[in-house]
């Protein structure tokens, strides 16, 4: 799996960071087992500091989408049924600054909704 950071986005790094690895687990390029590389190796590859990769990785803990284990890693796990309600709110916080940012680039709301619409078929397989 290949990370980029753009630095020229408004975009904290540490939330691209966690953004890209949601997507990989998402549409299965990280299956559940996976091991994320180490903090500082990631951080040292990606051109951040390693407080960087940490937080992304804390940031995915939160969400339920890995496991943080002293000494052994950062471990995908299999999502929840049902994400927590804090997690729910925090995906929607997200999708609605989105969806703010699209709209404020010009998309018009049918392209939203059809954009919204492709991406969930994908992850429906």
């Amino acid at each position: 799996m290949v990370i980029l950071i753009e630095r020229d986005r408004a975009e904290a790094a540490y939330e691209q960071i966690a953004a890209q690895i949601r997507s990989a687990i998402a549409d299965g390029r990280l299956a559940a087992g996976s091991v994320l590389p180490g903090v500082r190796g990631l951080a040292s590859d990606l051109g951040v500091n390693f407080n960087t990769v940490a937080r992304a990785y804390r940031v995915l803990e939160d969400q339920g989408f890995v496991r943080i284990r002293e000494r052994s890693g950062v471990e995908v796990v299999t999502p929840a049924r049902q994400a927590p309600p804090e997690a729910r709110g925090a995906f929607e916080r997200e999708l609605w600054e989105l969806l703010v940012r699209m709209r404020q680039a010009g998309i018009p709301p049918r392209d939203l909704r059809r954009v919204t619409d492709d991406c969930l078929r994908r992850l429906e397989g």
